[in-house]
């Protein structure tokens, strides 16, 4: 397998509760493809594979810091109660799966409401994560030049165009080069390392058999990262390349809502609007707790009993007892947490049969999806399910999957958090090993054609020197379809009156058979104008790529626009 030496590849996998970078050079890649580098982070009273994806601006609107840095300012703002007016991001990479109407205008809204542009935010975090890299390769190499390094974005492969355009013009704008940044897919990524892990460093359900990546094989991956659950099938070809044999799919059922169910938990306790004012005026100490509270989900497995004991701010019982005038002890002690939940001083003991509680709906939504894909996907096909993302390091997620699937081997790399990161430097070094992708929508455009009385609705008829039929979907590639990595299709149309004043419709469905761009189960990504009626043009479409791509071309004049439409325009 070929791939094109490049001076050095660096990754910025943009997590939503944790980030971080890791490069390689292009002579490491040559001699051990393996060799790659990774940042420690410090904060939180423990060292980190990753940094907390939170992000602080002053309240001129100015980048100040990012991490635990921004953590720590943060909290340090609260104590002296200075934080209201600073810009407090965290958590927001979830905006880019939710918003179906992403622009270049959108904005997010810090802790306490106040708007930035989220592209700003995006930006500001991504150059500080590739300034902090660029001080570290220089520690090494003194001479580096934009054009030597080659960028690798991450992005869940469930996520729209639109998104994946976000993401992409956040990291320009962040001073990633234009011509030398590609996104990768996250499953795909942990798909890529993983198959060059030697098998002593996997973590094995199954001991027995260890060829989980060999020829013909087909595996799941399970990324599970703090916000999504992003799931691919791939199958392992005979030149060692990989091919998508199930579309990717999944859903918002990361480690967030672990906490969710926490936080739930803890208002069922104190009520709502305490927690919301502990938050709000004790927010160095809700930090802190929510803080152990990430360490402490990593750590208790499904064979946990007894009771589980996390600090929490002894600020916490102060304040139930001044504002409730009861004790917080004696009022658990006459709930229906009696026996099972202890506050003291300044820990809560929570008894391992709640704790677990917490993680029921994240992992019932992942297995019912899983099952839901290998019931649709051949079930015996696909031997191995292969758990990365930080959200896997926790011991009951991995105790769970393999409870439910104990017919696969399930199989967990150590420092699984990092592996999406780490497999994107190689993607980065060899994108070919991806040979094929499942198409998660029908793409085409919208075509006219003489009207048909008997298949044609009336209102969509219309007179352009004869009657036509206008909305029909002429489709380039269908859903489902397996489509190989940078293929091109054509077709060529003769441009009318309509494209001129209205546009030539780009269209998606997910549907495999749309008969209209009308249909409920279609929508639009875009327009491209023509210059001129009557010309023949040839539309290009790639797929299979990390990103969609169309060209169009006028044949009378030779004009070609490529990527000529916009997600983020609306």
């Amino acid at each position: 397998m070929t791939s094109t030496t490049k001076v050095i590849v660096a990754a910025i996998d943009f997590g939503t509760t944790f980030s971080g970078y890791a490069f390689s050079f292009g002579h490491d890649f040559q001699n051990d493809p393996m060799k790659i580098q990774t940042n420690h982070w410090i904060g939180g009273g423990h060292i980190s594979l990753k940094a907390p994806t939170t992000v602080l601006f002053t309240p001129e609107k100015v980048f100040h810091s990012f991490g635990y840095d921004a953590e720590d300012k943060y909290m340090e703002l609260a104590e002296e109660e200075d934080h209201k007016e600073w810009y407090y991001f965290r958590r927001f990479k979830m905006l880019l799966h939710e918003n179906k109407a992403l622009t270049r205008t959108t904005v997010l809204a810090d802790e306490h409401k106040k708007p930035l542009p989220a592209l700003t935010v995006f930006s500001s975090a991504i150059k500080y994560l590739k300034q902090h890299l660029l001080q570290v390769i220089q520690q090494r190499v003194t001479e580096i030049n934009d054009d030597d390094i080659h960028w690798v974005l991450t992005v869940p492969a469930i996520w729209n165009e639109s998104a994946k355009q976000f993401m992409k013009e956040a990291g320009i704008e962040a001073g990633l080069h234009k011509n030398g940044l590609v996104l990768a897919l996250e499953p795909e990524g942990a798909s890529v390392f993983c198959k060059r892990l030697p098998i002593e460093r996997l973590r094995l359900s199954k001991s027995n058999d260890i060829e989980a990546f060999k020829s013909g094989s087909n595996y799941m991956v399970l990324d599970l990262g703090g916000g999504t659950v992003d799931i691919t099938v791939h199958s392992v070809q005979s030149d060692g390349t990989l091919s998508e044999i199930a579309k990717a799919s999944g859903g918002a059922w990361g480690g967030i809502q672990v906490d969710t169910a926490f936080l739930t938990f803890l208002e069922q306790i104190v009520g709502k609007q305490f927690l919301e004012e502990f938050r709000e005026e004790n927010t160095a100490d809700f930090i802190d707790m929510m803080r152990e509270f990430e360490a402490k989900k990593r750590t208790v497995s499904s064979k946990s009993d007894g009771m589980v004991t996390m600090r929490i701010a002894a600020s916490f019982s102060l304040r139930f007892k001044t504002k409730k005038k009861k004790d917080l002890h004696q009022h658990v002690s006459e709930s229906e947490y009696v026996d099972r939940v202890f506050f003291k001083r300044d820990k809560i003991q929570i008894s391992a049969e709640i704790f677990k509680r917490f993680f029921t709906d994240s992992i019932s939504n992942t297995v019912c999806h899983v099952r839901e894909i290998l019931e649709e996907n051949d079930y015996r096909g696909i031997e191995t399910i292969l758990l990365v993302g930080g959200f896997a390091e926790s011991e009951i997620v991995q105790d769970e999957i393999r409870a439910a699937f104990s017919d696969k081997r399930v199989i967990t790399p150590n420092e699984s958090g990092l592996v999406v990161l780490k497999g994107a430097v190689l993607y980065g070094h060899n994108p070919k090993v991806v040979k094929s992708r499942i198409s998660k929508y029908t793409y085409g455009v919208e075509v006219h054609a003489p009207f048909n009385e008997d298949l044609h609705p009336a209102e969509y008829k219309f007179f352009d020197g004869i009657y036509k039929c206008r909305y029909l979907f002429d489709p380039f590639v269908r859903a489902g379809q397996v489509v190989p990595v940078d293929e091109v299709v054509r077709n060529s149309y003769t441009s009318n009156i309509i494209d001129v004043e209205e546009g030539v419709g780009i269209f998606a469905s997910t549907r495999e058979f749309p008969a209209y761009v009308v249909e409920e189960n279609c929508f639009k990504l875009g327009n491209v104008y023509l210059d001129e009626p009557g010309h023949e043009v040839i539309v290009e479409m790639q797929f299979g790529g990390t990103q969609f791509s169309v060209q169009f071309t006028d044949l009378n004049t030779g004009v070609k626009r490529i990527d000529c439409f916009d997600f983020l325009c609306h």
